[in-house]
Formats: structure tokens, sequence, C-alpha cells
């Protein structure tokens, strides 16, 4: 999958696409010329956040490409079978899978004293589990048309002690994960990358951040990640297998915005 300028024919699954980083991902890859999965929680529109699976999938419909939305919760493994096999039954295949579903409620900000069992259970089954069981499920199909590329959509805060425990350590653990699985799909012409979008400009970080008395006007806008990820698909992707590589940084060195 390497130097690839257009996706034509390609099929990629995009998790938590409804809106923010995942919805712009999504629309950048249908541009190149991708087919593009669309999945999430959210179906009908919220009073109090904008976006839905659907109107992302129509953004993608007015680019000529094929597409459809599948709602799916990814911290129940039913869901996630169901999007596996829904995608097989559409599209044949998945060539590119976008890891970048997160958990992103309160709990996310928990310290030690605060996190519950149950917020700590849900921040590893969507943040880890999720991306392990959709990576291993699409790697086969991968591996028998020749080869495919995984991005797991990662945070600083695995590295940072001051983020919320069970985000931060669920993060840590993705990142590992990814090296693991870098070595793992290296012979099957399958990179995985870990990308770190930064402190983006997306709807849930403008709320998140009023919450914790943050300023949004501080984040980069969504075309940081975007950028970078598309970069990161279409130029010799197997460089950066097993990199936790940081959007802005990236951004500015290869002069992309």
């Amino acid at each position: 999958m390497s130097q690839l300028t257009n996706l034509e024919n390609k099929v990629a699954v995009v998790t938590g696409s409804s809106r923010g980083i995942g919805k712009a991902i999504a629309i950048a890859l249908a541009k190149l010329g991708a087919d593009v999965v669309v999945t999430a929680r959210t179906v009908e529109e919220k009073d109090w956040i904008p976006g839905t699976i659907g109107a992302t999938a129509k953004e993608i419909e007015a680019l000529g490409r094929r597409t459809f939305s599948i709602q799916a919760d990814l911290t129940h493994r039913e869901d996630i079978e169901t999007l596996v096999t829904t995608v097989g039954r559409k599209f044949g295949h998945c060539d590119i899978l976008i890891n970048n579903a997160a958990f992103f409620g309160k709990a996310a900000y928990h310290s030690s004293w605060e996190l519950s069992l149950k917020s700590w259970d849900l921040q590893l089954a969507l943040n880890v589990t999720a991306p392990f069981l959709l990576s291993q499920a699409f790697a086969t199909g991968m591996k028998d048309r020749g080869g495919g590329l995984i991005m797991n959509v990662t945070s600083g805060a695995a590295t940072e002690a001051v983020s919320g425990l069970g985000y931060g350590t669920s993060k840590a653990a993705l990142n590992r994960m990814t090296l693991g699985m870098a070595h793992d799909y290296r012979d099957a012409n399958i990179p995985v990358i870990a990308l770190d979008p930064g402190f983006t400009r997306t709807e849930i970080t403008e709320i998140a951040a009023a919450g914790i008395g943050m300023d949004a006007k501080n984040a980069h806008p969504v075309e940081v990640p975007t950028k970078a990820a598309l970069y990161l698909i279409t130029h010799d992707p197997m460089s950066y297998t097993g990199e936790v590589v940081i959007a802005e940084d990236l951004v500015k060195d290869r002069g992309l915005l």
C-alpha cells in the first residue's frame, strides 16, 4: 500500500466517524477515491452536539463514493461482530481500518481516587479491546489480498501522568498493541501505525475543555490530524509501522498545511 495517491476501489472502515477527527478522515479518504464504512453510536442528532453517522455517509455519497453507515457501540462484542459481518456482506473486505472511536466521558479525566471499575472497564473496552478485535478480524482478509493498513488514533495522555488514569492507561496500552501488531503483521504487508492527533478542535473537545477549564482556542484545527493521517496512508506507510506519530510534528516537517 505504499505511495498511494489514489485510493480507488479501496475500502476503509472508520470508527467514531459521526463527527470530529473520524468524520474528517472518512471524508478525506473518500475524496481520494475510497469507499468508506461509517460507524459510531450516533444515529439521531443530539441537541447538545452535532453529527450523525447518516450525515457523514451523505457527504461521502455526494463525493460519488460507495458508503454505508452502521450504528455500533464498540464496548459491546456483539456490535463488533455485526460490524465485521456487515462490512463483509456489503463490500466484501476492508483495506484500511481507522480505529478512531474512543471514550470521552467525564471519567476520562478521573484520577485514581475517582475512577470506578465500571468506567475503567468501559475505557479499556473501547480504547483497547475494540481496536484489537477489529484489527484481528480484518487482518486476515488484508493478508489474503496482499496487504492493508491499520491506524490506531492514540493520545499524548499515554505518557502524561496528569491525564485521567483510565484514559491514559488505555492509550498507553493501545500504543504497545500497535508496536506488537506491527511486528506480527509486517510479513503480511500490513503496516500498523498509531497517530497522536494532539489537542484538536472538535465538537467534543470544545465541550470537554469547557468542563475542565481548558481553552479550546489553543487547539489546532481538525485538518492537522487529517492531513497527517492521509500522508501516512499514502506515503510508504510501512516505514512508519509500529511508530507513534505526532500529527502536528509530521504536518510541520512535511509542510502539509
